[in-house]
């Protein structure tokens, strides 16, 4: 294969290059086929709603279907209209957690991302693939889950967390691009980027919008959905692949069944490189919606399971991201912001100034130390620059006025002394409101209270209601209905949430404390080392923690001190009722490993908390420590079955899951009898 290959709706080209696939161009060969189509459409809803139908169903879904096919995020495609009235977005949570990508920034971390893939292939004697590889426009917006069920969409949940976002669907109902029902009847989960095309932000929003995903951002989450059918919605991703063996055929699984999708393409590692310098130079500032890079998959879906996983985020995809824009402003104010997690930051507010379609008026100054090596103060003028066109920094100091900032020895939240870490200024106040936001956080993020929202937990830690996580279980529902804006039935619903993850798993329990750097992960490896108690946990020494594989003497120590602190706390807890039950050591799952793939009959946070409760571990990937990998086929091909088989892994559905629990229960009870 020699250069790109692309096809019809692309931007004007400069080289032989001359297409790409995808994108939400109309091809100007079908431009009047598609307006006599949406002509028709419109008509043909109008006379149907008005009770008069012009033809039947079956003609109206045809027209309809040609139509999508042609032109998938034509206006007329845009539902009309929203469900009952929303007065409060129900949180929800996701079918399979929603990642990030790592990222190259230059020719060189490309090449040596590609290296580095084409290592890791070769130990396990698969191809390379600096030949194969498959670009897509990354596209700078809001990712949202689709869910589709017997061809219908049921869900459409925002990105939140990760794991956790907030069910918009009767909005995204009625946006640009989203198909109301496909062909395919199989459960699906699709992943996409809400955004606002340049043209509709001209067209429909008023002049002082000037950010297009900040206004996308706010009218995708309207309670009234004004405003949704002007946005669009672009998919990039499918949950589980269907046995699709390229990420090619994936983008054309997607637009086959009526999805928008970015500008896509297929080359060589060369090829990558000069589309991605095409991009800078001419084909982003053609775009009718902006873009902050290019994403860059291995092709074959193969290679990326066999690549797995690093720090979470897949090996085998990489943001390739552009440049980011700067300019120069002049710094009004220093404050100093102190976190959840206690630590404070300065950030730089400046005059303000447009960068990458946004007004920039605070800019990170990341650390104390940054700020003392910059010699930064009041009345400098600055080059701010939004760092991967999202998070504003200040990168440097232009002229100075002399007036260097001076580093606060107090919290600016609570007023206590603050202490230096480092580089960095932390408040360990544990009575600071900041830090007390942030730990009441961390437990409701635990347990997954998905009603606790962040202006509720304000709320009652302004009204002295929450101290630290044990007075969470010391609400009534009162005490929330008094709050500002709070109901019977809302508070009501917030107190059962809380009562009804009773009770919590050890891992929970731990990552539920705040500890920095302390998630469920890695509670899970002290349980599997043989912590099972939280009495053996608080009692380790730094020197016993250290020894665990997966923790270094750095973190153990870390742990060993945020433990320590939390001494008292963690026996208030139990004296509130809340008492960890030890998942690895005595559940009927002991020691069984399990990993999902594809759809199921329930999210997959059900189908884990299945798992977890009765002491089974969850894998993210397949590995050589997987025991069994739940999959909707147990005969599919597809390359992380069969890198099961290889691993000698056991594949079973989801009924051969529950049998399996049902078993392990009756042994379980049976010997504990």
């Amino acid at each position: 294969m020699s250069g790109i290959e692309t096809s019809a709706n692309a931007p004007e080209p400069e080289s032989a290059v001359t297409q790409l696939e995808g994108g939400i161009e109309v091809d100007p060969r079908v431009r009047a086929r598609v307006e006599d189509l949406a002509s028709r459409v419109e008509r043909y809803r109008a006379s149907y709603y008005a009770g008069k139908p012009e033809i039947s169903d079956a003609a109206y879904d045809a027209l309809e279907d040609e139509l999508r096919a042609l032109a998938p995020a034509h206006p007329v495609l845009a539902r009309v209209g929203s469900g009952a009235l929303v007065t409060e977005w129900e949180k929800a949570r996701h079918e399979i957690p929603m990642g990030s990508l790592n990222k190259v920034t230059n020719d060189e971390e490309l090449r040596a991302w590609v290296l580095r893939c084409d290592e890791l292939l070769a130990k396990e004697g698969q191809s390379s693939i600096k030949n194969d590889l498959f670009v897509a426009e990354k596209l700078d917006g809001i990712s949202i889950e689709l869910v589709y069920r017997d061809g219908k969409l049921a869900d459409a949940i925002t990105r939140g967390d990760g794991f956790i976002g907030e069910r918009i669907t009767s909005n995204v109902a009625r946006m640009k691009g989203v198909p109301a029902r496909i062909a395919d009847k199989r459960p699906i989960s699709v992943r996409g980027e809400i955004i606002l095309c340049l043209s509709d932000m001209k067209k429909n929003f008023p002049i002082e919008y000037t950010s297009p995903r900040n206004t996308a951002a706010g009218t995708a989450k309207r309670f009234d959905g004004q405003g949704a059918e002007h946005l669009t919605v672009l998919f990039y991703d499918v949950a589980d692949h269907f046995d699709i063996p390229t990420e090619e055929a994936k983008f054309a699984w997607l637009r086959s069944l009526g999805f928008a999708t970015p500008h896509t393409a297929k080359g060589t590692v060369e090829d990558v490189l000069a589309l991605y310098g095409r991009y800078e130079k001419t084909l982003r500032a053609q775009l009718d919606y902006e873009i902050d890079g290019l994403v860059v998959y291995a092709c074959s879906m193969a290679a990326q399971t066999t690549l797995g996983e690093l720090n979470r985020r897949p090996r085998g995809a990489t943001a390739f991201k552009f440049s980011s824009p700067a300019k120069v402003s002049k710094v009004v104010e220093i404050r100093w912001d102190t976190g959840p997690s206690g630590r404070v930051t300065p950030v730089a507010i400046v005059e303000p100034v447009e960068l990458a379609g946004a007004t920039v008026q605070r800019a990170s100054l990341h650390n104390a130390g940054l700020v003392r090596a910059l010699g930064i103060g009041v009345g400098d003028e600055v080059l701010v620059s939004r760092r991967n066109d999202v998070i504003p920094y200040v990168e440097e100091v232009i002229e100075s006025a002399g007036h260097k900032a001076v580093v606060p020895e107090n919290c600016s939240t609570c007023g206590a002394p603050l202490s230096a870490e480092g580089e960095y200024l932390m408040c360990r106040n544990i009575a600071c409101t900041a830090v007390v936001e942030g730990r009441i956080h961390a437990w409701i993020d635990a347990i997954g209270a998905l009603e606790w929202g962040d202006k509720l937990i304000s709320q009652l830690v302004a009204a002295g209601k929450l101290r630290e996580p044990r007075d969470l279980y010391l609400l009534t529902w009162e005490d929330i209905a008094a709050l500002e804006r709070r109901g019977e039935k809302s508070a009501k619903k917030c107190i059962e949430q809380i009562k009804s993850r009773l009770p919590v798993t050890l891992p929970v329990f731990l990552a539920g404390l705040g500890i920095e750097g302390f998630a469920q992960q890695t509670a899970r490896l002290l349980v599997s080392a043989g912590l099972t108690t939280i009495d053996a946990v608080v009692a380790a020494t730094p020197e016993q923690l250290a020894s665990i594989s997966g923790l270094g003497p750095i973190k153990a120590a870390s742990i060993a001190r945020g433990l320590a602190a939390r001494k008292d706390e963690i026996e208030r807890l139990r004296q509130a009722g809340v008492e960890p039950t030890p998942p690895e050591a005595q559940g009927a799952l002991a020691g069984l490993t399990f990993c999902f793939t594809g759809s199921a009959t329930r999210p997959r946070g059900e189908l884990t908390r299945e798992i977890e409760s009765r002491g089974g571990r969850v894998l993210g990937s397949v590995t050589k420590e997987l025991q069994y990998l739940v999959i909707a086929d147990v005969n599919s091909t597809s390359s992380k079955a069969e890198k099961a088989r290889k691993l000698g892994t056991k594949l079973i559905n989801e009924d051969q899951m529950l049998e399996l629990i049902a078993d392990k229960e009756r042994e379980h009870a049976s010997k504990s009898g």
